[in-house]
């Protein structure tokens, strides 16, 4: 079963999991907070991996670019 994780640039690690939808929904709530303008995650850049073929599944590139 493929495992799951979504990355923050300045947090790190937010969700590691088997379930592709979870990690869906957490992969687009930080995005949408990376796109606001304030908060911690705002301007940060934001990843799904699946990890059963390395991979990057989806990625932000947030305007502090920092990836």
């Amino acid at each position: 079963m493929e495992k799951y994780s979504v990355i923050v640039s300045n947090i790190g690690e937010v969700y590691r999991g088997n379930n592709r939808g979870d990690a869906n929904r957490t992969y687009r709530e930080y995005v949408k907070q990376s796109k606001s303008i304030a908060g911690r995650v705002s301007g940060e850049d934001v990843a799904l991996v699946g990890h059963l073929a390395p991979a990057i599944l989806a990625e932000y590139h947030g305007r502090n670019e920092q990836f």
